[in-house]
């Protein structure tokens, strides 16, 4: 693809963008075996010129409102990857979606709203697939862990055993980070649409809601609910907030791939907690305060409250805090009696500065590296094994733990 550039970042000037932004500009490397002083081609673009240029990034400055679908348009034919943090996804991102599913461009993001997810695959899948545009979103702590994660579990329990897993349980729970305000407004745009849209509800409340044939019978694999034990971690389980995102994107990427592990696969995402008093104990808490939560989530009054006293988009955690962030996910494979355990991990904060190497090594794996299938797809099924390798060098661990 002979483009200007080879990516072009949206929302820039962001509390997440900024980050991002930071990453790729700091980046010795683009395309894999290029010499370390060849950077990517890129630029930044959005509504203010000013705020972009205070950036002082040193790179060609777009602008473009991105809601604006010409001046998306004539930006998304001069890149070969559009990359946006421009949250929340369903207010900002349909433009660009189906700009790059018209262009050919291909796109990555940060969202985590299955039901615009479910949107853009309904109204762009097709098209993309046409035009040979990859469309992928949750390129960053949702939900490249468990996706890219389970990939490579998968990949180590075929070359240990010889065949595939049928089970993987990824563990979340060893992690410390913040929230930023875009986070947030995501979470809370969710909640919105759920409350009152009785389709929204149906789909987040299905398992497979993120597939091809979302209604298709497949193995049944409802959401965590309250308090089990993994023997295989000695660890207490409980519900993990963004396994609700997280599982139907490793489904979808099964299902995209023509079900490599079996039609019987089940993956299933948890939260730990320690194998002690202490453990049960925080895992208790957990569960109850996620359940008023969640009553808290379905008032729009209450919702309001809750979104006053937070974050608010264009803010985020000190830089004191991130650099304290880590995270790490336990993995368990199973099958025909064998087991694998498995674990991913990173010594910086999940959802920032974490993400922000995840989303600037997609983007440039989208601009460099032989793909999968195009389409509305996942980061597994689009970018598999270049995208690990990317994510390995960029300092992120996945390995077998014994």
């Amino acid at each position: 693809m002979n483009r200007e550039f080879d990516l072009v970042l949206f929302g820039a000037t962001g509390f997440t963008g900024r980050l991002v932004a930071g990453y790729i500009a700091a980046t010795r490397y683009g395309r894999p075996g290029a010499a370390s002083s060849e950077k990517p081609r890129w630029a930044i673009a959005g509504r203010s010129k000013e705020k972009l240029e205070a950036l002082g990034l040193k790179v060609p400055v777009l602008v473009a409102d991105i809601l604006d679908r010409p001046a998306v348009d004539a930006i998304v034919k001069r890149t070969k990857v559009a990359c946006t943090t421009a949250g929340p996804y369903a207010k900002y991102g349909g433009a660009l979606v189906a700009a790059c599913a018209e262009a050919g461009t291909n796109y990555c993001d940060l969202t985590g709203e299955p039901q615009w997810m479910r949107r853009m695959i309904d109204q762009h899948h097709e098209r993309a697939r046409a035009t040979g545009a990859h469309i992928v979103h949750t390129c960053g702590y949702d939900s490249i862990p468990s996706d890219i994660g389970t990939w490579a579990v998968q990949q180590e329990f075929h070359t240990r055993f010889g065949r595939y897993a049928s089970k993987v349980t990824a563990a979340f729970g060893e992690t410390s980070g913040g929230l930023s305000g875009g986070t947030i407004a995501s979470a809370m745009e969710t909640a919105r649409e759920a409350d009152t849209d009785r389709d929204v509800r149906k789909l987040l409340g299905n398992p497979y809601g993120l597939d091809p044939e979302p209604s298709a019978s497949r193995p049944p694999a409802p959401d965590e609910k309250g308090i089990s034990w993994e023997p295989h971690l000695k660890m207490f389980a409980i519900p993990f907030l963004m396994a609700q995102i997280n599982t139907r994107v490793v489904r979808r990427a099964h299902a995209l791939t023509g079900f490599p592990w079996g039609s019987d696969f089940v993956y299933r995402e948890v939260m730990s907690t320690p194998g002690s008093a202490r453990g049960l104990a925080m895992a208790a808490g957990y569960v109850g305060g996620m359940a008023g939560l969640a009553i808290a989530m379905k008032s729009p009054r209450l919702r309001g409250l809750l979104a006053k006293r937070a974050p608010q988009p264009g803010e985020g955690p000190s830089q004191e805090t991130r650099e304290r962030g880590y995270w790490k996910v336990r993995y368990v494979a199973e099958g025909g009696g064998d087991v694998l355990r498995y674990q991913a991990s990173d010594g910086a904060d999940p959802g920032y500065g974490s993400t922000a190497k995840m989303l600037g090594e997609s983007a440039l794996c989208l601009a460099f590296d032989q793909l999968g299938a195009p389409g509305v797809t996942t980061p597994s099924a689009a970018m598999g094994q270049r995208l690990l390798d990317r994510l390995r060098r960029a300092g992120l661990t996945f390995e077998a733990a014994g």
